[in-house]
């Protein structure tokens, strides 16, 4: 069964987002965050919410920003804005849940930081971006006076936000932020191109229980379909162990 839902916001926006019930009775919903730019539609989060449905778990994906209306638009969040935002998601759902799990992509996972663990049961990291406290998190962002705002990317632009880019500048390393959950934890990073680098070191700095695992042919987004199958099956069989101790 498929569902579309609004959830409003602290202050009245509407979050949009695809809840999918399993056919047969679960106490298990699964939560994936889409990464920058992305969308509950993007194809990993799409299929992922899939995938495991098909094994028996509800699952939601929603949209951080996006162009309907009561929406947040990209230009005017920032990666702790998406956190108080799951966190809504997820208080939205607790009550009708014995256990709820959190999979975040790339700046997802990175936003899952700054969400209320006390209403998590386990956080996924796939290929999370790792920020640390420094102006480099910036580079390649350059200011438009005419836009007031900054812009990315050279043949297709991005323009992002004030907010957003200053929280970049001031970021709290991603280690010490980590190191604030005492909940289980999945990272799952790709190969050597993705963020393999910034895996291991979430991994050295977060409480256990925690496992990491490199799928070495992977790249960031896990377009390989062998990759993206890899990503969930070890996914799904980590949050079935997590379930069950």
């Amino acid at each position: 069964m498929e569902k579309k839902l609004k959830i409003k916001t602290s202050d009245s926006k509407l979050i949009n987002g695809t809840f999918v019930a399993t056919k047969q009775k679960t106490n298990t919903l699964v939560v994936f965050v889409h990464g920058f730019t992305g969308n509950r539609n993007v194809r990993l989060i799409y299929n992922g919410a899939k995938f495991f449905t098909k094994k028996g778990f509800d699952t939601f994906r929603f949209d951080l920003y996006g162009k309907n209306k009561g929406s947040r638009r990209f230009r005017d969040t920032k990666i702790s804005l998406h956190g108080e935002d799951i966190t809504i998601v997820l208080k939205y759902f607790r009550k009708k849940y014995k256990n709820i799990y959190v999979v975040g992509h790339s700046y997802g996972g990175t936003s899952l930081l700054f969400t209320d663990q006390s209403i998590i049961d386990g956080f996924v990291f796939w290929d999370a971006s790792y920020v640390e406290s420094t102006e480099n998190n910036t580079a390649g962002m350059r200011y438009s006076k005419e836009l007031d705002a900054y812009i990315l990317g050279g043949g297709v632009e991005t323009v992002i936000g004030k907010e957003f880019v200053e929280e970049l500048k001031n970021f709290s390393d991603c280690g010490e932020l980590i190191k604030k959950i005492n909940k289980p934890v999945l990272f799952v990073t790709a190969g050597k191109k993705g963020n393999s680098k910034a895996g291991k070191k979430y991994f050295i700095k977060a409480n256990n229980p925690k496992k990491l695992i490199n799928i070495k042919t992977a790249n960031h987004n896990f377009d390989n379909w062998n990759d993206e199958e890899t990503l969930f099956r070890e996914t799904y069989g980590w949050l079935r162990k997590v379930t069950s101790d």
